[in-house]
């Protein structure tokens, strides 16, 4: 029992030392992967943000036009009422 024991723990050892180069090479390409996965996580958000404030800049500029031509139309309105009250 104990004579296959340690041929048991011998040949564990050598299957590990002859996967680690490889199983290292391949955590170092899923490492590699992750971080350029994250670069491209963090330029979509970066990019998602410069697209937010457009969009909030147009509706704002929306409003504030929105909100000019209603004032000019109520003018418009008491214009026209004074014309016709008189």
């Amino acid at each position: 029992m104990l004579q296959h024991k340690g041929i048991s723990d011998v040949t564990e050892m050598k299957v590990r030392s002859a996967n680690g180069p490889a199983k290292s090479a391949h955590l170092q390409q899923l490492h590699d992967e992750i971080d350029r996965l994250a670069l491209l996580v963090n330029e979509a958000k970066r990019q998602s943000d410069r697209i937010q404030a457009a969009a909030d800049a147009l509706g704002d500029d929306v409003l504030v036009n929105l909100g000019d031509g209603m004032l000019v139309s109520a003018s418009d309105k008491r214009t026209r009422l004074r014309k016709t009250d008189s």
